[in-house]
């Protein structure tokens, strides 16, 4: 993690402190908000580092269950807190920053350090393939409620949540067990040996720095420290929307996706800029599935406990997703990619996060 991360640490920490004593909600935002940065990079490298203790399988298993936590963690606080546009927002905008901001930045970076990025078609493919199935689940209820407003869309969200949750059980058992089915006649490539693959990629370089109780001090504390500063900056959240003028759908779409992705984005700039593409990708990809298939649908089931959440979005939401998704789709289909193309996608990420600002539609009151 470098240097500047474990700077910007304190700010977390600071954030929880003054909020007990009625600091301004805009302050308490904005540590908060950049103090939830360095924690998301902090369980990145926690995990990294404890899988040179327990093996890089186990490791490749927590790198991809940890690395959504922080959106899980703040998308339940927003849920608790009446939030449910900015939870809502930020499951749609985590998967279109993964598949156009993170993408974009890894293939800019690697495309200048290493020129004409070269990857395996069929491999980013199946990764591109899979997000395409994952996001059609999340159009769905929003197509229903389009053409049937009076439906029982609440009804429908919970079992589109049910079988999303099947869905990643299945896809566990595909992609990380390796079961494919028929006779096992040949080694197969699974997302568990990618993961594996992806954690000794990022701690080659300086082997571990930590023990093994080290390592888990570490997960633990930054784990329990994300619900601490998350709900700092959830309950900053409505008072800051007043006063800036603008919407918690801004918040959830753009500013909480980008500060929780901060440890898949940089594996994948990491990863990008030794020239591994297919793990640049399947970084971003897998976060994109994850946040699709997993994510949003215990959210909607946690929703229960405060304030019901269905899975209808906003229909710029889905036109972007679609979209996003999409190009991400047709980057992937020619097997490289370059650094102007990284910098296409960055640009359509900034013009998509312009229509998200700019969008008419209910402030916080």
């Amino acid at each position: 993690m470098p240097r500047w991360m474990w700077a910007l640490l304190p700010l977390g920490p600071i954030a929880f402190v003054l909020s007990f004593f009625g600091a301004p909600s805009l302050v308490l935002f904005i540590l908060s908000t950049i103090g939830v940065i360095p924690l998301a990079a902090l369980i990145g490298k926690a995990t990294e580092e404890l899988a040179f203790h327990i093996g890089s399988a186990a490791g490749g298993l927590m790198n991809a269950t940890f690395g959504n936590v922080p959106e899980l963690v703040i998308g339940a606080l927003a849920l608790r807190n009446g939030l449910v546009t900015l939870a809502q927002a930020s499951i749609i905008g985590s998967v279109i920053g993964n598949a156009s901001l993170v993408v974009g930045m890894a293939l800019f970076y690697g495309g200048m350090r290493n020129g004409v990025l070269r990857f395996n078609r069929k491999e980013v493919g199946h990764h591109a393939v899979m997000m395409v199935l994952a996001v059609a689940s999340l159009a769905l209820p929003t197509l229903f409620i389009a053409t049937s407003p009076r439906g029982n869309v609440q009804a429908l969200s919970v079992f589109v949540a049910i079988l999303l949750v099947l869905t990643y059980l299945a896809y566990m058992l595909y992609q990380f067990a390796g079961f494919r089915g028929g006779p096992r006649t040949q080694e197969i490539d699974t997302f568990m040996a990618e993961e594996e693959e992806i954690v000794e990629e990022l701690i080659e370089e300086e082997g571990p720095e930590w023990s093994r109780r080290l390592s888990v001090f570490w997960l633990g504390v930054a784990t329990v420290a994300v619900v601490f500063v998350g709900n700092v900056l959830v309950e900053s959240v409505r008072p800051v929307t007043i006063d800036l003028g603008i919407s918690e759908f801004f918040v959830g779409v753009v500013i909480v996706p980008i500060v929780g992705n901060v440890a898949e984005h940089m594996a994948a700039v990491t990863l990008a800029g030794k020239n591994k593409a297919d793990l640049s990708f399947a970084v971003a990809s897998g976060s994109s599935i994850q946040v699709a298939v997993f994510v949003a649908p215990v959210l909607v089931l946690l929703s229960f406990l405060w304030h019901p959440m269905t899975l209808v979005f906003n229909p710029i939401e889905i036109a972007v997703l679609a979209l996003v998704v999409a190009i991400f789709f047709f980057v992937s289909w020619d097997g490289e990619s370059n650094w102007l193309e990284g910098l296409q996608l960055v640009m359509i990420y900034v013009m998509a996060a312009a229509v998200f600002y700019f969008l008419p539609g209910p402030k916080v009151v």
